[in-house]
Protein backbone atom coordinates (compact mmCIF):
# COMPACT_ATOMS: atom_id res chain seq x y z
CA UNK A 1 0.00 0.00 0.00
CA UNK A 2 3.32 2.32 -0.09
CA UNK A 3 2.33 5.35 2.19
CA UNK A 4 -0.98 4.43 2.68
CA UNK A 5 -1.70 4.03 6.30
CA UNK A 6 -4.29 1.74 7.98
CA UNK A 7 -6.38 4.83 9.14
CA UNK A 8 -6.97 5.61 5.95
CA UNK A 9 -8.14 2.38 5.09
CA UNK A 10 -9.80 1.98 7.95
CA UNK A 11 -11.58 4.90 7.47
CA UNK A 12 -12.51 3.84 3.99
CA UNK A 13 -13.86 1.30 5.33
CA UNK A 14 -16.10 2.71 7.60
CA UNK A 15 -17.73 4.58 5.32
CA UNK A 16 -19.68 0.99 4.27
CA UNK A 17 -21.40 1.12 8.11
CA UNK A 18 -24.68 1.46 8.22
CA UNK A 19 -24.73 5.14 9.98
CA UNK A 20 -22.56 6.44 7.41
CA UNK A 21 -24.59 4.93 4.63
CA UNK A 22 -28.33 5.23 5.60
CA UNK A 23 -27.93 8.50 7.65
CA UNK A 24 -24.79 10.68 6.66
CA UNK A 25 -24.94 9.45 2.60
CA UNK A 26 -28.43 9.57 2.35
CA UNK A 27 -28.59 13.16 4.03
CA UNK A 28 -25.56 14.80 2.42
CA UNK A 29 -26.95 12.98 -1.34
CA UNK A 30 -30.74 14.54 -0.38
CA UNK A 31 -29.42 17.80 -0.13
CA UNK A 32 -27.69 18.03 -3.34
CA UNK A 33 -28.81 19.94 -6.06
CA UNK A 34 -29.12 18.05 -9.70
CA UNK A 35 -25.32 17.86 -10.47
CA UNK A 36 -25.70 16.88 -14.16
CA UNK A 37 -22.82 18.81 -16.00
CA UNK A 38 -21.72 20.59 -13.06
CA UNK A 39 -18.59 20.99 -11.77
CA UNK A 40 -17.90 20.00 -8.22
CA UNK A 41 -15.44 20.21 -5.40
CA UNK A 42 -15.23 17.45 -2.50
CA UNK A 43 -13.46 19.49 0.62
CA UNK A 44 -12.30 17.13 2.98
CA UNK A 45 -12.54 14.46 0.14
CA UNK A 46 -10.56 11.24 2.56
CA UNK A 47 -9.91 8.43 -0.14
CA UNK A 48 -12.13 10.10 -2.47
CA UNK A 49 -15.89 7.60 -2.24
CA UNK A 50 -17.90 10.98 -2.40
CA UNK A 51 -16.35 12.36 -5.10
CA UNK A 52 -16.92 9.35 -6.83
CA UNK A 53 -20.23 9.36 -6.75
CA UNK A 54 -20.85 12.38 -8.30
CA UNK A 55 -19.63 11.41 -11.03
CA UNK A 56 -21.50 8.87 -10.86
CA UNK A 57 -24.36 11.33 -10.76
CA UNK A 58 -23.29 13.14 -13.57
CA UNK A 59 -20.86 15.77 -12.51
CA UNK A 60 -18.70 16.56 -15.26
CA UNK A 61 -15.75 17.61 -12.84
CA UNK A 62 -14.81 16.94 -9.49
CA UNK A 63 -12.08 18.25 -7.35
CA UNK A 64 -10.96 16.34 -4.45
CA UNK A 65 -9.21 18.30 -1.65
CA UNK A 66 -7.66 16.54 1.79
CA UNK A 67 -4.95 17.54 4.18
CA UNK A 68 -3.89 14.06 4.50
CA UNK A 69 -1.06 12.29 2.11
CA UNK A 70 -2.16 8.93 2.89
CA UNK A 71 -6.03 9.84 2.05
CA UNK A 72 -4.80 11.16 -1.03
CA UNK A 73 -2.58 8.63 -2.07
CA UNK A 74 -5.72 6.13 -1.25
CA UNK A 75 -8.13 8.20 -3.63
CA UNK A 76 -5.79 7.87 -6.17
CA UNK A 77 -5.08 4.37 -6.39
CA UNK A 78 -9.06 3.91 -6.36
CA UNK A 79 -9.55 6.83 -9.28
CA UNK A 80 -9.36 4.19 -12.28
CA UNK A 81 -11.76 4.49 -14.57
CA UNK A 82 -12.46 8.13 -13.16
CA UNK A 83 -9.30 9.72 -14.82
CA UNK A 84 -10.28 13.26 -16.03
CA UNK A 85 -12.92 13.40 -14.21
CA UNK A 86 -11.58 13.98 -10.66
CA UNK A 87 -8.24 15.14 -9.97
CA UNK A 88 -7.19 15.23 -6.40
CA UNK A 89 -4.80 17.99 -4.30
CA UNK A 90 -3.23 17.06 -1.09
CA UNK A 91 -3.62 20.10 0.62
CA UNK A 92 -5.98 21.78 3.92
CA UNK A 93 -9.13 23.45 2.41
CA UNK A 94 -7.98 26.78 4.29
CA UNK A 95 -4.73 27.03 1.78
CA UNK A 96 -6.13 25.87 -1.46
CA UNK A 97 -6.86 28.47 -4.38
CA UNK A 98 -10.46 27.79 -5.70
CA UNK A 99 -10.83 29.54 -9.03
CA UNK A 100 -14.49 30.55 -8.84
CA UNK A 101 -15.74 28.04 -11.03
CA UNK A 102 -17.60 25.42 -9.05
CA UNK A 103 -21.12 25.08 -9.14
CA UNK A 104 -21.44 22.88 -5.33
CA UNK A 105 -19.14 22.47 -2.80
CA UNK A 106 -19.15 19.28 -0.67
CA UNK A 107 -17.71 19.03 2.93
CA UNK A 108 -18.10 16.20 5.21
CA UNK A 109 -16.73 16.83 8.81
CA UNK A 110 -14.55 19.90 7.49
CA UNK A 111 -16.00 21.87 9.59
CA UNK A 112 -15.51 19.70 12.81
CA UNK A 113 -12.05 20.70 12.28
CA UNK A 114 -11.76 24.68 13.38
CA UNK A 115 -11.58 25.22 17.17
CA UNK A 116 -12.17 29.07 17.16
CA UNK A 117 -13.99 31.82 15.06
CA UNK A 118 -11.12 32.66 12.85
CA UNK A 119 -10.30 29.07 11.54
CA UNK A 120 -13.80 28.42 11.17
CA UNK A 121 -13.88 31.71 9.01
CA UNK A 122 -10.81 30.81 6.99
CA UNK A 123 -12.25 27.65 5.66
CA UNK A 124 -15.70 29.30 4.88
CA UNK A 125 -13.62 31.92 2.98
CA UNK A 126 -11.48 29.08 0.75
CA UNK A 127 -14.77 27.26 0.04
CA UNK A 128 -16.37 30.23 -0.87
CA UNK A 129 -13.73 31.19 -2.77
CA UNK A 130 -14.50 27.72 -4.75
CA UNK A 131 -17.84 28.97 -6.11
CA UNK A 132 -18.99 30.33 -8.37
CA UNK A 133 -21.50 33.02 -8.22
CA UNK A 134 -24.83 31.21 -6.99
CA UNK A 135 -23.27 28.36 -6.14
CA UNK A 136 -23.99 26.50 -2.95
CA UNK A 137 -21.92 24.57 0.06
CA UNK A 138 -23.81 21.29 1.02
CA UNK A 139 -22.14 20.30 5.04
CA UNK A 140 -22.33 17.23 7.02
CA UNK A 141 -20.78 17.98 10.64
CA UNK A 142 -20.97 17.18 14.28
CA UNK A 143 -24.00 18.65 15.91
CA UNK A 144 -23.40 21.65 18.00
CA UNK A 145 -26.98 21.71 19.21
CA UNK A 146 -26.47 18.69 20.81
CA UNK A 147 -24.50 19.59 23.78
CA UNK A 148 -23.46 16.51 26.88
CA UNK A 149 -21.16 15.15 29.01
CA UNK A 150 -20.64 11.53 28.88
CA UNK A 151 -20.61 8.99 26.15
CA UNK A 152 -23.46 8.04 23.41
CA UNK A 153 -24.25 6.08 20.97
CA UNK A 154 -22.21 2.82 21.10
CA UNK A 155 -25.01 0.94 19.64
CA UNK A 156 -24.48 2.25 16.40
CA UNK A 157 -21.27 1.14 15.94
CA UNK A 158 -19.57 4.62 16.61
CA UNK A 159 -19.10 6.92 20.26
CA UNK A 160 -19.15 10.27 20.62
CA UNK A 161 -17.63 11.75 23.62
CA UNK A 162 -17.70 15.25 24.56
CA UNK A 163 -18.04 17.41 28.22
CA UNK A 164 -19.84 20.51 27.38
CA UNK A 165 -20.23 23.44 24.61
CA UNK A 166 -16.31 25.34 25.41
CA UNK A 167 -15.25 26.39 22.19
CA UNK A 168 -12.37 24.54 21.49
CA UNK A 169 -13.35 21.42 23.25
CA UNK A 170 -12.46 18.14 21.68
CA UNK A 171 -15.92 16.16 20.81
CA UNK A 172 -14.14 12.59 20.00
CA UNK A 173 -15.85 9.92 17.75
CA UNK A 174 -14.60 6.09 18.15
CA UNK A 175 -16.00 4.24 15.54
CA UNK A 176 -15.69 0.72 15.17
CA UNK A 177 -13.07 -1.18 13.21
CA UNK A 178 -10.69 1.32 13.77
CA UNK A 179 -7.72 2.00 15.65
CA UNK A 180 -7.67 5.65 16.16
CA UNK A 181 -9.90 7.96 17.47
CA UNK A 182 -11.98 10.66 15.00
CA UNK A 183 -11.18 14.22 17.05
CA UNK A 184 -13.50 17.15 15.78
CA UNK A 185 -14.08 20.55 17.87
CA UNK A 186 -16.94 22.45 19.23
CA UNK A 187 -17.98 25.38 18.33
CA UNK A 188 -21.42 27.09 19.00
CA UNK A 189 -23.93 27.01 16.49
CA UNK A 190 -23.68 31.08 16.37
CA UNK A 191 -19.99 30.51 15.78
CA UNK A 192 -20.84 28.92 12.77
CA UNK A 193 -23.06 31.14 11.31
CA UNK A 194 -21.31 34.63 11.73
CA UNK A 195 -18.15 32.30 9.99
CA UNK A 196 -20.37 32.16 6.60
CA UNK A 197 -21.51 35.57 7.03
CA UNK A 198 -17.67 36.99 7.29
CA UNK A 199 -16.74 34.51 4.54
CA UNK A 200 -19.24 36.42 2.75
CA UNK A 201 -21.92 33.55 2.19
CA UNK A 202 -25.87 35.21 0.91
CA UNK A 203 -27.39 32.82 2.78
CA UNK A 204 -26.76 29.80 5.47
CA UNK A 205 -29.18 27.48 7.32
CA UNK A 206 -28.92 24.24 9.29
CA UNK A 207 -30.86 20.89 8.46
CA UNK A 208 -32.10 18.01 10.39
CA UNK A 209 -30.51 14.90 9.34
CA UNK A 210 -32.53 12.21 7.42
CA UNK A 211 -32.91 8.31 7.71
CA UNK A 212 -33.12 6.42 4.43
CA UNK A 213 -36.13 5.19 4.36
CA UNK A 214 -35.10 1.79 2.83
CA UNK A 215 -32.65 0.91 5.07
CA UNK A 216 -32.20 -2.63 6.22
CA UNK A 217 -32.08 -2.12 9.83
CA UNK A 218 -35.68 -0.79 10.80
CA UNK A 219 -36.74 2.75 11.82
CA UNK A 220 -36.87 1.09 15.35
CA UNK A 221 -33.33 0.35 15.71
CA UNK A 222 -32.79 4.29 14.85
CA UNK A 223 -34.76 5.86 16.94
CA UNK A 224 -32.55 6.85 19.55
CA UNK A 225 -30.19 8.51 17.27
CA UNK A 226 -33.00 10.56 16.20
CA UNK A 227 -34.87 11.08 19.72
CA UNK A 228 -33.50 15.03 20.77
CA UNK A 229 -30.56 16.37 18.82
CA UNK A 230 -28.69 13.99 16.80
CA UNK A 231 -25.00 12.98 16.82
CA UNK A 232 -24.94 14.90 13.31
CA UNK A 233 -26.62 17.58 11.48
CA UNK A 234 -25.79 19.30 8.13
CA UNK A 235 -25.93 22.57 6.42
CA UNK A 236 -26.01 24.59 3.55
CA UNK A 237 -24.90 28.03 2.38
CA UNK A 238 -25.61 29.66 -0.98
CA UNK A 239 -22.51 32.21 -2.68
Amino acid sequence: MGNITYKAQEYSDSKQLPFRIEVEKYTLFSLFPDVTGRKVIDVGCGEGIYSRALVDLGAVHVIGVDGAADFIELARKKNVGYEGKIEYHYKLIQDFQGQGDRDLAVGSYVLSNPINLEEAVAYCKSINACLREGGRFVGFNNNPFEVFDGVRYAEYSFQKEMHGDTEGGEVIYRVLGMSNPIINFYLKPQTYEKAFREAGFSGFSWRRISLNPTNEQGEAYWRNLFANEPPFIAMLAEK
